[in-house]
């Protein structure tokens, strides 16, 4: 009986280190997009899972939450911090870049 249980404690913990690096991947991508998407350098290339946590997804069932950090610059001389964070495999949260606003120059109307 204690191989079984053995062979059952190794599978969660391979099955949690797999899901770990899914979520991981799913915020990089999250990171690097939001970086692109507000035009500024995503430094590192990376993210670092700071939390993680049980919590309730959108149907009401116990998952992971994790959250990641990654920093990002729009000059290049600072670093900012952004995060993302997941409810299993769901975004619920980024803080991060602005979005890119368009310069307008002259409004109808005006002088």
């Amino acid at each position: 009986m204690l191989p079984l249980a053995l062979l059952i404690a190794a599978a969660g913990v391979v099955w949690n280190f797999i899901a770990d690096r899914r979520a991981a991947e799913q915020a990089t991508a999250l990171a690097r997009r939001a970086c692109e998407e507000a035009g500024v350098l995503w430094l590192d290339q990376n993210v670092q899972v700071v939390r993680k946590r049980l919590a309730r997804d959108s149907r009401g069932m116990l998952s992971w939450r994790r959250d990641f950090d990654f920093e990002f610059s729009s000059t290049g001389d600072e670093r900012q911090l952004g995060r993302v964070s997941l409810v299993g495999r769901e975004p619920v949260g980024l803080i991060g870049p602005p979005p890119r606003v368009p310069t307008v120059f002259g409004f109808p109307g005006s002088r």
